[in-house]
């Protein structure tokens, strides 16, 4: 898989937080700061546009946020020229111990009307949701860890859905909770807005929560804390800003993990990030203990009042000790109710982790396998605090106009107060008007695209055949005609297992196919051209083939394949490759990049499988290719 675009930005201070415009999914908003002290650290929130994905990028507009704390978390409403922010930013000591904390606070921002030009953002309210702590500790320690919005909804009509949110409260000791509240105006009144208390056991907070929009003021907050999942269902009449639902009734202990055997290793896993992935299926993110490793684990959810239990685990290999954060992004769903989300992980050794995974419908109500899409290294200089996915909204399509291309942007940040943003381009899986997008490798769109050409060809031949029938053999046009449908199907690269692989690659359903998982890729071409018996191979004297993968400056860095005959000592002199191990360790960490970059290699296969391969930088293209460019 080629890397996507990259951008970056800087800003002055620590970051903590970061939001993508739901109005305007090209714009991130970021926030941090240094907090109370006097070091001359401010406590900032920037806006940054990176419509034109630009290899830096300014920001467009910023505020300083506060001199009590810095801005801890951040969501959005969006608006017709900008955004309503919130932002979870303690007021001062002082007011603390006095029993005001007006932490939830409330921003306008403006953005540029012109590419070039400056925004606004402006304090427009703040509000106090969390019950005031009675312990001087708490009262000192406390402030706001989480704030999630229910998911913006785009529709035809330009009309917002109405959506509620919830904030988490940390380091309130014995009185943390989670308030849950109607998130249709800048400032949420207390009480008249709060929909939902949730008062937490003594010594126990939220690490994380997220909110599943059921429509007509139905809503779902899932919620983690350090061993449990729990489920509260909201039922509210935004009109009458009235619940209909009640509190414990309505909430389900979902999920705990299980104690260690005896005589195992002490500690469990803790959960650090939950996201909903369907109705019935929650994504969690957990450390193993004493930072010995993470995994993804998918919940199923039964019917109320039964806990759920994992279907689906998922270890990150062990250079990954532990992790930091995660965001999903669920892609538009197809006519069956099928989507794909994607998933970004975290690391703590500054790596960042892309996979996939297909909710299969509403009839089959299943999820597939993971699939890995690419792992970059080195992200930033310091550990990240944030990752955050870009909305992602189908494009309204007009009668004959094909639609412009879509794009999903991923944002990270860092104690090093660095931002990187990837942005990949989605796919149509099929040219259906209500096809659902796809996340696909190079590789897998270069085979989709290909096997267009194989699909026609095997069309215009059968209607040949059935011509050839109709007119009788001695028609001199019919006959020309399936002749050369024939030498197209006998030349053409293995149409049938083309067209299997784009099923595969197309079809999300099929996840569990070679095309969807590309650590096979690289053994795949080991084995096909160089470990497979065939004909020749069983002859007393085989020929000796030699895998080489080239690096070409002049496309780019892409990577090639090709296979050449004779003994190695010639292919290294035919293409100035070397060995694995005649490579220096930095050029070795250079080309394990550049492999899972193209999605060729995992750093799970280990080095053994690349011992048997040359590596060139060489420009010109020597020898029998076997591959086209993968990058």
């Amino acid at each position: 898989m080629s890397r996507p675009t990259v951008s970056k930005a800087k800003t002055s201070y620590p970051l903590y937080s970061a939001t993508w415009a739901t109005s305007k999914p090209s714009c991130l908003i970021v926030g941090g700061g240094g907090g109370a002290g006097r070091h001359g650290v401010k406590n900032k929130i920037s806006v940054f546009d990176f419509t034109d994905r630009a290899p830096t990028a300014e920001p467009c507009t910023e505020i300083e946020a506060g001199e009590h704390d810095s801005v801890t978390c951040l969501a959005n409403l969006g608006t017709k020229d900008g955004c309503v922010l919130f932002a979870g930013i303690n007021d001062s000591e002082e007011d603390r111990l006095a029993g005001k904390n007006e932490c939830l606070k409330g921003f306008e921002v403006l953005f540029p009307k012109k590419a070039d030009g400056q925004g606004e953002i402006s304090l427009l309210s703040k509000a106090a949701l969390f019950t005031p702590p009675t312990s001087t500790v708490a009262k000192k320690e406390a402030y706001q860890r989480v704030v999630r919005l229910s998911p913006a909804q785009r529709t035809a009509a330009g009309t917002p859905n109405r959506r509620i949110g919830a904030v988490a409260s940390s380091l309130a000791g014995d009185e943390n909770e989670v308030v849950v509240f109607s998130a249709t105006s800048n400032k949420p009144e207390n009480p008249q807005d709060v929909i939902q208390r949730i008062a937490l056991h003594k010594g126990q907070e939220a690490n994380d929560l997220d909110i599943l929009d059921q429509g007509d003021g139905k809503f779902q907050v899932a919620y983690c804390l350090d061993n449990d999942v729990y489920v509260q269902k909201i039922r509210w009449d935004f009109t009458k800003r009235q619940s209909l639902g009640k509190a414990d009734a309505d909430r389900t202990h979902a999920y705990t993990i299980s104690l260690p055997d005896v005589g195992g290793k002490k500690g469990r896993p803790k959960i650090r990030c939950i996201r909903w992935l369907s109705p019935s299926h929650i994504l969690l993110l957990a450390n193993k203990p004493n930072r010995t490793g993470a995994e993804l684990l998918v919940l199923r959810l039964y019917e109320e009042g039964k806990p759920g239990s994992i279907v689906l685990r998922k270890k990150f290999p062990k250079h990954v000790q532990a992790v930091v954060d995660m965001d999903v992004a669920l892609l538009n769903a197809d006519e069956d109710g099928a989507y794909q989300a994607v998933v970004a992980v975290a690391g703590i050794d500054v790596s960042l982790s892309v996979l996939t995974i297909n909710y299969r419908g509403r009839n089959l109500n299943t999820t597939s396998h993971f699939s890995p899409f690419a792992t970059y290294y080195n992200v930033h200089e310091l550990q990240m605090t944030k990752v955050v996915f870009s909305p992602f909204f189908k494009p309204e399509s007009s009668q004959g106009k094909k639609p412009a291309p879509q794009y999903l942007r991923l944002a990270t940040t860092s104690l090093s107060n660095s931002i990187d943003v990837e942005t990949f381009e989605v796919y149509p899986s099929s040219s259906k008007p209500d096809s659902a997008y796809v996340l696909q490798s190079a590789r897998s769109k270069a085979i989709a695209d290909g096997a267009k050409y194989v699909v026609i060809a095997m069309v215009v031949a059968a209607i040949a055949l059935m011509l050839q029938g109709l007119l009788g053999s001695g028609d001199s046009m019919t006959r020309s005609l399936v002749y050369s449908m024939r030498d197209i199907s006998e030349n053409a690269p293995a149409p049938a297992a083309i067209v299997s692989d784009v099923k595969s690659a197309v079809d999300f359903n099929n996840a569990d196919s070679p095309v969807a998982k590309a650590q096979h890729r690289l053994r795949d071409l080991l084995h096909q051209h160089i470990y497979s018996v065939t004909a020749s191979a069983l002859s007393s004297n085989p020929p000796s083939k030699a895998l080489v993968i080239r690096l070409d400056p002049e496309t780019d860095g892409a990577l090639s394949t090709e296979v050449h005959e004779g003994e190695h000592d010639e292919v290294r002199k035919q293409t100035e490759a070397k060995r694995w191990d005649e490579l220096d360790t930095h050029a070795q960490r250079r080309w394990k990049q550049k492999l899972a970059d193209a999605g060729m290699w995992t750093i799970e296969e280990g080095e053994t499988i690349l011992k048997g391969i040359f590596f060139s930088e060489a420009g010109a293209l020597v020898g029998r290719v076997a591959a086209g460019v993968i990058g």
